[in-house]
């Protein structure tokens, strides 16, 4: 059955000082909303999921498995499963990311 979001809607849940997320899940994909505050650092860490991430704002610094990009709107970054991976807001940055299952510990 069909369900229709709004970002807005959506409650915003913090998951370190600076860094927010919403999201919206089915059966077997998740897409979550995240936003950093410059200066916000997501830490070195990894997961069974494999993830896509697309910035829609903002300048963010990623490191996948020791390859170090700077990513702007318009670039999309393909994490996969277990790949240790961090970030950094040089600027405030709202990204989506996409999760493959669904991060069961988002969900909880």
């Amino acid at each position: 059955m069909p369900h229709f979001y709004s970002w807005t809607d959506l409650p915003q849940t913090p998951m370190a000082p600076g860094i927010w997320r919403r999201l919206v899940s089915g059966e077997k994909v998740m897409i979550v909303q995240v936003t950093l505050d410059k200066g916000a650092v997501v830490d070195t860490h990894q997961h069974p999921h494999e993830q896509m991430t697309h910035p829609l704002s903002g300048v963010l610094e990623l490191e996948i498995n020791g390859q170090t990009r700077i990513m702007r709107p318009g670039d999309v970054a393909h994490i996969p499963a277990n790949t240790p991976h961090r970030a950094v807001a040089l600027e405030d940055v709202i990204t989506l990311d996409i999760f493959s299952p669904p991060r069961e510990d988002f969900l909880t």
